[in-house]
């Protein structure tokens, strides 16, 4: 059974360290960008180096983190209070300006099931596209958002697909899709 949002309490998977998932890709920089996380989501280890190396952004502090759950670095923003996120909302509908960031990451929950049996939020989880929808709204036009999911989110103007890229954390694993998208500067009459 999951529990209410906003208990203060966060789930424990037992067969999380709680650190990180190892990683099958290039050779990143070590940095710390996010504390562990006991339910067992989060970031596969050295991902966050490799996506801001991938996106060209040289601050992590310049990035707007969706559904941040554990991360430390950049803006953070999770329906779950208890993560301390700089911001409480739901990914969806985020209390910011339109154009406000260069910058957006985002690796929520893969399906409403996961979401419940994860965190306790299913009732809240956000479609790809929605994530998308909202990242679109406050991207500043050429700013990029990647999303690391299961699915590959549907596009729609003014975002476009700059690159998707296969991540997993070893043999035997579910591979994950990181799509890559920027905004284009539409043109005005």
């Amino acid at each position: 059974m999951g529990r209410q949002i906003g208990t203060g309490q966060m789930p424990v998977n037992p067969r999380s360290a709680g650190k990180g998932h190892p990683v099958m890709y290039g050779s990143p920089h070590r940095a710390h960008h996010f504390d562990p996380f006991p339910e067992g989501g989060g970031y596969p280890l050295k991902f966050v180096e490799w996506a801001l190396e991938t996106m060209r952004c040289s601050d992590p502090a310049q990035v707007l983190h969706l559904c941040s759950g554990s991360m430390v670095t950049g803006t953070t923003v999770d329906i779950r209070p208890e993560t301390n996120p700089d911001i409480v909302a739901d990914c969806r509908s985020v209390p910011l300006p339109d154009q406000s960031f260069d910058f957006i990451l985002a690796d929520p929950p893969y399906s409403a099931d996961y979401a419940q049996n994860l965190y306790g939020t299913g009732d809240h989880y956000p479609t790809p596209f929605q994530i998308m929808k909202e990242a679109s709204r406050l991207l500043r036009p050429g700013g990029q958002f990647g999303l690391l999911h299961t699915q590959v989110p549907l596009i729609r103007r003014p975002m476009k697909v700059s690159n998707v890229y296969g991540v997993t954390v070893g043999c035997g694993y579910n591979i994950r899709a990181w799509t890559l998208m920027h905004k284009t500067v539409l043109a005005t009459s």
